[in-house]
């Protein structure tokens, strides 16, 4: 893909923002207790959704939370406080350690009002992800499998399970709507407290039959039949057949609309 003009600085602007590979999707086991400094820091309810990032040893998770005013001290959320989501729902605690909420501002949400939000980060061991909860290998299995039966039964599964969400016709750029295309993209959520969200995968397929492309923010996943593999600016690109120029315009449009700027 080529870039020109105003496209390549908002490519110059997109490498400054890109972060490593990850993404919420991942899920926390309950008995998992995420360490700051070597010291228990926190923990989250069971199946809990994460950002992660791989470490040597283990993982770094972070998770966007709610916490009452009353917890924090200088920015730290003291122990034994109670950690929330935006339905004002207790989903963890914090244990011994004092844990910052990093990028911390008043909760806007109306029965929150006297809440902050911000992001918390601890280190985990491999396990305490839960297996099957990466949705990139879920994806390569989902499209590599021999089918039985129609394949929108599978790929209807997937979508829910791994928290995408369709993209309304009106809002595809115009190609892939007048192709009958339908766009799914899953969000990267947690890995800070910005407002807007890089997207982690966006999956466009050719109506209900089957898969066309993908873009994935981070390196590509095993898809033998797949026909051309391309890294670009706005991530790693895969197709099932050999597309129109017009398609891969559209394409990259609809990717840049959900990679923030600022």
């Amino acid at each position: 893909m080529q870039f020109n003009g105003p496209m390549m600085k908002n490519f110059l602007l997109f490498a400054l923002l890109v972060a490593a590979f990850g993404g919420s999707a991942q899920r926390i086991h309950g008995y998992a207790k995420a360490k700051i400094a070597g010291q228990e820091a926190f923990q989250l309810n069971d199946s809990t959704q994460v950002f992660a990032e791989r470490t040597e040893r283990g993982f770094t998770v972070r998770k966007r939370v709610w916490v009452a005013n009353s917890s924090l001290s200088g920015g730290v959320i003291m122990p034994g406080s109670s950690l929330y989501n935006e339905r004002g729902e207790v989903i963890g605690q914090t244990l011994g350690a004092d844990v910052p909420l990093t990028g911390a501002q008043p909760a806007t949400e109306r029965k929150l009002r006297k809440y902050q939000v911000g992001t918390v980060e601890g280190e985990v061991r491999a396990t305490a992800l839960q297996a099957g909860s990466w949705p990139e290998e879920a994806l390569a299995d989902l499209l590599n499998a021999k089918r039985s039966r129609p394949f929108w039964e599978d790929a209807e599964v997937f979508f829910k399970d791994y928290g995408f969400a369709e993209i309304e016709a009106n809002d595809l750029p115009e190609a892939l709507a007048e192709g009958g295309y339908k766009a799914f993209i899953l969000m990267r959520r947690d890995a800070s407290n910005q407002a807007s969200a890089r997207f982690r995968i966006l999956v466009v397929t050719r109506g209900e039959s089957a898969v066309q492309s993908i873009v994935l923010e981070g390196g590509p996943i095993e898809l033998p039949k797949f026909k051309l593999t391309e890294t670009t600016s706005v991530g790693t690109v895969m197709h099932a057949q050999k597309p129109t120029p017009a398609f891969k315009e559209a394409l990259e449009e609809l990717a840049y609309r959900n990679i923030p700027l600022e």
